[in-house]
């Protein structure tokens, strides 16, 4: 390896090589599960008498969930001892790492998991064709809902790396948990927002007190409805940014602190 190379503070080239290894090491688990959904959607074709293939929002949600899984293990190997002193040997900076991490489970994963949905509806649906008369469809990784729904999956992928780095044994179990929680702490922001205010957006807590209603949200104009929805995004966009930065802080401190010892 030529030392300008290995010398270079940001190299796409050691980012392309860490994201083939992380292709690699996530193939054979992706390849099974993929295996084990066909079987069993074929058996259910040939066992039921009208067979549903399933829709564009569930095979997506499928998708997504086993892309969380694989980010909520993407560091493993570095709270691993053996595997754990390999990680720390790779010709890499911490920051190749962690990108190579975001680009295998925000880009290539999606898109490889997807033509994988789509070469299993089609031989899922042609069989039915056959067999049953049923119709020909297949999975649409380009629908709206997808296109839609593709910032939460980012959302949920982040925290679900900042858990991987974080946590050294069950890192998807407490991951989940965390998850959770930020999910509750949205809800009660709803539950918060019914109580304190009404459909045109007064204040109804503490009136009599104040003696007249504050109006919140006429100066901007917007609807109870849309005015929540942008403290959500903000409030997402927010903890996504924390988890991306924490995540990151996490790997280079696991990493200085090996190096001295």
């Amino acid at each position: 390896m030529k030392l300008e190379f290995i010398e270079q503070p940001y190299s796409l080239r050691r980012l392309y090589f860490l994201v083939r290894n992380r292709v690699l090491e996530d193939l054979g688990p992706v390849l099974i599960v993929s295996a084990a959904v066909l079987a069993l959607n074929l058996l259910l074709l040939l066992t039921s008498g009208r067979y549903n293939p399933g829709s564009v929002q569930s095979w997506g949600m499928l998708l997504a969930i086993g892309g969380v899984f694989l980010a909520g293990n993407a560091f493993s190997k570095m709270h691993d001892g053996k595997a754990g002193t390999e990680w720390i040997l790779l010709p890499a900076s911490s920051a190749e790492k962690y990108s190579a991490a975001l680009v295998m489970y925000l880009i290539v994963y999606p898109v490889f998991a997807s033509l994988i949905a789509v070469l299993e509806t089609l031989i899922i649906t042609g069989i039915g064709y056959f067999i049953q008369g049923s119709s020909l469809w297949m999975y649409n990784p380009v629908s709206p809902v997808i296109y839609n729904n593709y910032l939460n999956y980012a959302f949920f992928v982040l925290l679900a790396m900042a858990g991987s780095a974080r946590f050294r044994k069950f890192a998807i179990g407490k991951t989940a948990a965390i998850i959770f929680s930020f999910i509750l702490l949205g809800s009660l922001l709803l539950v918060l927002d019914l109580l304190l205010f009404d459909d045109e957006g007064r204040q109804i807590l503490f009136n009599g007190v104040r003696g007249h209603s504050v109006e919140i949200r006429r100066t901007l104009d917007l609807s109870e409805d849309r005015a929540m929805q942008i403290l959500m995004q903000i409030f997402q966009a927010g903890t996504a940014a924390f988890a991306l930065g924490y995540g990151y802080a996490l790997v280079r401190e696991k990493e200085a602190r090996d190096e001295v010892q």
